[in-house]
């Protein structure tokens, strides 16, 4: 099956402080997305980003469809980004074989 590497698996930060996740897929992909989900919430679409570099707010997104990977940039974290992060790849894939997470956490 396919295979997903995200990292790190966890993530300690004080706030101000900047992130970076990596994904890297053992195939090519149509598509990525990145996800985010708080504690107890629900899942929240970041970026659909198949190829190039994506900006919104403090988050930037880059994919490399030749390397078979994808970042998200977190330029400076604030409480409220504590939570889940998730990277997946090509719709049809299930959650098992295609997307990894990555916890923040923040602290005081």
């Amino acid at each position: 099956g396919q295979q997903v590497q995200q990292s790190p698996v966890s993530l300690v930060l004080q706030e101000g402080e900047k992130a970076e996740l990596q994904c890297t897929f053992s195939t090519t992909f149509n598509s990525m997305q990145w996800f985010y989900q708080r504690p107890g919430g629900s899942l929240v679409s970041l970026f659909f980003n198949p190829s190039g570099t994506k900006q919104s707010g403090r988050l930037t997104s880059t994919t490399v469809p030749k390397e078979r990977s994808s970042s998200l940039h977190m330029s400076s974290s604030q409480t409220t980004d504590s939570g889940t992060y998730f990277c997946a790849m090509n719709p049809q894939c299930s959650p098992h074989t295609c997307s990894l997470y990555t916890n923040i956490q923040l602290g005081g």
